[in-house]
């Protein structure tokens, strides 16, 4: 099975071991028909959070990846054992 979707985007990230303050980090790839994008996805104790995309994107393709993989990850990650790798699929529109 190929990681690229032929529509939408498929998120796969694996949560990093623990690094001190900030709570969780994962880091994986946005894969669209296009190209597969780096990110990475970081959250506090309180569910706030940040995500980053890297590649040459536009700023509001950059900004709808970054929004999406953040409340994925959100998501995902609330209870006490958060999973060690996360794979969706999302229509982005």
């Amino acid at each position: 099975m190929s990681d690229r979707p032929t529509a939408g985007v498929r998120f796969v990230v694996t949560r990093v071991p623990d690094v001190g303050e900030i709570t969780l980090i994962y880091r994986g790839f946005a894969h669209t028909p296009a190209a597969d994008w780096p990110l990475e996805v970081r959250l506090d104790d309180g569910g706030k959070g940040s995500a980053t995309v890297e590649g040459e994107l536009g700023d509001a393709e950059r900004a709808s990846l970054a929004s999406a993989a953040l409340r994925l990850v959100r998501a995902a990650a609330k209870g006490e054992r958060p999973p060690r790798k996360i794979v969706r699929w999302r229509e982005l529109g």
